[in-house]
């Protein structure tokens, strides 16, 4: 059967390498294909998909977009209103969203807690809106301010999803110090990638949370370590959404020692690609 990513760029994911490492030490003729598609080229891609594809992981900028071409939606879809894995279920797709499995992840292994802490979450599309949710369902942040490029677009957008007297949208002109900082656009997938944020934004010994997972430093990550903080890649959440995507795929668990040996063997060779 044939798995796939869906996206606009799909070149810097690591998915297809993980996925296709899985089904080979599975000994089985799964394929894991990553498609680069325009939003035209999407709506043809759905509309006439073979029946051989059971499922796709979906990535930037197509989380809302498809929706349209699903059935059905798990609760989580539903209340953010954004997918990244859709599974064919009958004649259609169903939505799961794995962002907020994947976030329980990297804040739990990384003992991150944000009581009481200002919080700043740099993007508003399908990952921020979960991040927004884990935190708000979590924890009590002291104020929380999302920072967009278009501040005015985002409330329409948000509004009435998420209640929390202290939640503010912002410009990046709107300078404030924070505790914990969280990149949640795709700023750092690229080596020469600048910070969404500048080391003005970070207070001493500030927690830099960067969702990207390509790089072992990026330059948002960087700008903590300077400030005496700790800094804390994505790699925790993308390889929890993996167990995740291959759970809604399969309905089963990948076997431990198989899905270990994929991930250190991702991490080599994609690692090695980029050094």
């Amino acid at each position: 059967m044939m798995y796939g990513l869906l996206g606009s760029p799909v070149g810097k994911s690591w998915s297809e390498v993980l996925f296709n490492r899985i089904f080979e030490l599975e000994e089985n003729n799964n394929i894991y294909t990553a498609i680069n598609v325009s939003p035209v080229t999407l709506k043809r891609l759905m509309e006439k998909m073979d029946v051989s594809f059971q499922g796709f992981n979906v990535t930037i900028p197509y989380k809302e977009d498809i929706l349209r071409y699903t059935e059905n939606r798990d609760p989580l879809v539903w209340k953010a209103g954004v997918s990244n894995v859709i599974k064919r279920e009958g004649n259609g797709f169903t939505a799961f969203n794995t962002d907020y499995a994947g976030i329980e992840e990297l804040f739990t292994k990384n003992g991150v807690r944000v009581d009481g802490k200002r919080v700043a979450i740099a993007g508003a599309g399908g990952v921020a809106r979960i991040m927004i949710y884990y935190i708000l369902t979590n924890f009590s942040p002291d104020t929380m301010h999302i920072f967009t490029r278009n501040p005015e677009i985002t409330r329409k957008k948000i509004k009435g999803t998420w209640q929390y007297g202290n939640m503010k949208i912002r410009s990046y002109d709107d300078m404030e110090k924070y505790d914990v900082l969280i990149n949640c656009t795709p700023l750092g997938m690229n080596e020469d990638d600048q910070s969404p944020f500048s080391p003005y934004f970070y207070d001493e010994k500030a927690t830099a949370i960067d969702l990207t997972y390509q790089y072992d430093e990026t330059k948002f990550m960087k700008y903590a370590a300077e400030s005496g903080g700790r800094a804390i890649n994505g790699r925790d959440m993308f390889f929890r959404q993996a167990e995740e995507t291959y759970r809604i795929f399969f309905m089963d668990e990948c076997e431990r020692e198989i899905f270990s040996r994929a991930r250190g063997d991702t991490l080599k060779w994609m690692t090695e690609r980029l050094s």
